[in-house]
């Protein structure tokens, strides 16, 4: 009688030992079980995206710019209106810097000569701060042009007051307006090629 007790309260002991053990276990396994899924999901998800060839971005010009602001080789810069997303992913954030460069620039001349801006789109930034190029577009702005206007001046004033030929010269100093983008301007710009963008 008293070894069955004995064997009874070893029983007993055993199996409140063994529960927290096997409770464990379980625990351990639902935990691997979880990083292995966590795992699995984020090699799923892609690390490097390709941008289609002609991708539409719409930029926009963040302040008002002018023919005498610039020289050639100067760059100019503009901002992405929308994100660009590609297969749920963002691969060009909204407020990202596209970048053009000057070819020419000439600000309102003598005789009503107008002004002039030409600039050619370059890149447009990533989200992994990579330059995504663009299709080479270009861009001509001129001013209003006051030529005819001064002309006509001059011949008027040259016809009425003959004998004071420096004031026929005068109408000559008035200028033509610069060039000018106003700020918000909108334009539309494209990729070009298939550049990968890494993900973060």
């Amino acid at each position: 009688m008293r070894f069955l007790s004995i064997l009874l309260v070893f029983l007993l002991c055993r199996q409140v030992l063994l529960v927290p053990a096997a409770a464990s276990v379980g625990l351990q396994d639902r935990q691997q079980s979880q990083s292995s899924d966590a795992t699995q999901a984020k090699s799923d998800k892609p690390t490097v995206l390709q941008i289609p060839d002609g991708t539409l971005v719409e930029i926009e010009a963040p302040y008002t710019y002018s023919s005498m602001d610039f020289k050639p080789k100067d760059e100019i810069s503009f901002r992405v209106v929308n994100p660009i997303v590609i297969n749920g992913v963002t691969v060009i954030e909204q407020g990202a810097t596209a970048t053009g460069r000057i070819e020419k620039s000439k600000r309102g001349g003598h005789f009503g000569k107008a002004g002039l801006l030409l600039w050619n789109m370059e890149t447009v930034t990533a989200v992994d701060g990579s330059q995504i190029p663009l299709r080479t577009i270009s861009v001509r702005l001129r001013g209003d042009s006051k030529g005819a206007k001064v002309a006509t001046q001059m011949i008027i004033t040259g016809a009425l007051l003959w004998p004071i030929a420096p004031v026929v010269l005068l109408h000559g100093f008035k200028r033509g307006k610069d060039a000018f983008i106003p700020a918000g301007k909108r334009y539309e710009v494209f990729t070009d090629g298939q550049p990968t963008v890494k993900l973060r």
